[in-house]
């Protein structure tokens, strides 16, 4: 940081000038690179009260704390500046999406919020937060700013207001989802719907892969595609995914009671898997009791996933198959670099992504790449599985090149588990 910036003698921070360097930089950036950044406008409320009682010196103690609990709230590309007397800004480099700002709100606040001792005297801190987002709300510095003060009045008696009300109202609905994932858990109101894989060879049923759903309160079920992003966000992804876990051991011991002998496949977010001890423990646990139904699990990991860093994955993979179950990885094809995340792992199973199917075989390229992943799929020993099938001339094309395994709404779609036994057993192909 240049030495021509002043810095408040308080809290040690940078002062408003800094603030209008950064925003400038940030706005160029955004203008050549694309993506998002947002602004926290951070306002204490109701300290002319304490001032009485700790003096001058207390509540700039005070702001010395508030700024140490700020700069721990950092993430990379995050700065923070005493901007006023009783206001600090946040700068919010970090986030990939507009609505990601709440996640930052979420946590400034945890931290500010907790009580202090200043002066042998307890301080609750009151804060208010006006939140806008660059570009959107504002290309130029003193705009974005105007716009902070006006999202902070936006907020009257509330934590924190927008100045981008839309925006305000996409948060409001994934915090109603995250509200209603925390009460779906400890409800245990999700379900695992079932679709077959079938055999590409005789149209056996060879598997089938748990796919977890959520009911709203009046009982319609909501798709993953809506829900799993917010519970990624919120990490209540982690709670999610071992509830799913849990219930695929007990969909498997079902199964095996039922006299059915295949394998259930279960998605592992990227959370989940970036979270590998947590992982591990979870897996260990529920092979436990039983360890051949390590045998009849298994577990798909997007290639995206594996290719942040396939050192690190080829490890974490290795581990897992050594307990026994096996490996999958979904989407393949999609990921930047397939070829070189395929040779360094061991893995059973390759799940195309269902793209490379789509207007299949009347689109030429999606049909030679299709054609392509499967030859290679099979030339490096794996098995290899088509989602999406959803017409005859799909699979007798992917027949033709000997795909092991399919998926599709040309067989069935997903079902719950009783529904799904049922069918199982009047299954004639």
């Amino acid at each position: 940081m240049s030495e021509r910036y002043q810095y408040d003698p308080a809290t040690g921070l940078p002062d408003r000038s800094y603030l209008w360097s950064i925003l400038d930089e940030r706005l160029n950036r955004i203008k050549r690179t694309g993506g998002h950044a947002g602004i926290l406008l951070i306002q204490f409320e109701n300290l002319n009260s304490y001032q009485h009682v700790v003096g001058i010196t207390g509540i700039n103690t005070f702001f010395k704390i508030m700024a140490d609990r700020l700069k721990n709230c950092l993430w990379d590309k995050d700065d923070v500046v005493r901007f006023d007397p009783h206001q600090f800004v946040y700068l919010a480099g970090s986030i990939a999406k507009p609505e990601d700002i709440h996640i930052v709100m979420q946590k400034v606040i945890e931290y500010l919020s907790v009580p202090c001792e200043v002066n042998d005297y307890t301080i609750t801190p009151n804060v208010k937060i006006g939140v806008v987002v660059m570009p959107d709300n504002g290309d130029q510095a003193d705009a974005l700013i105007e716009n902070a003060q006006q999202a902070l009045r936006n907020a009257g008696g509330a934590l924190y207001g927008y100045y981008d009300q839309t925006l305000a109202e996409t948060i409001e609905e994934q915090q109603k989802i995250k509200d209603s994932i925390v009460k779906t858990l400890a409800k245990e109101s999700f379900l695992l719907m079932l679709q077959p894989k079938i055999s590409a060879t005789n149209r056996v049923i060879c598997g089938v892969e748990a796919l977890v759903r959520m009911r709203d309160s009046d009982g319609n079920i909501i798709a993953p595609d809506d829900f799993i992003p917010v519970a990624e966000t919120g990490n209540l992804i982690l709670e999610v995914g071992d509830w799913v876990l849990e219930n695929a051991k007990n969909v498997a011991a079902q199964f095996k009671s039922e006299g059915i002998d295949i394998p259930i496949s279960v998605n592992i977010s990227k959370v989940q898997f970036k979270n590998s001890a947590a992982l591990l423990s979870k897996l260990h646990r529920i092979v436990i009791d039983d360890s051949s139904l390590a045998q009849n699990i298994i577990l798909e990991i997007e290639e995206n996933t594996i290719a942040e860093d396939v050192t690190r994955s080829a490890m974490l993979l290795a581990e897992i198959k050594s307990i026994g179950y096996q490996i999958s990885i979904d989407g393949f094809g999609s990921g930047f670099s397939s070829l070189s995340v395929l040779k360094e792992l061991t893995i059973d199973e390759i799940k195309i992504d269902r793209q490379f199917l789509k207007n299949v075989p009347e689109d030429r390229k999606n049909t030679a790449i299709l054609i392509s992943i499967i030859m290679l799929g099979k030339a490096m020993g794996f098995r290899v599985v088509a989602m999406g099938v959803e017409f005859e001339d799909q699979f007798d094309l992917i027949n033709e090149y000997e795909c092991d395994e399919f998926q599709g709404f040309l067989v069935s779609e997903a079902m719950e588990t009783e529904d799904y036994i049922e069918w199982h057993n009047s299954y004639s192909g």
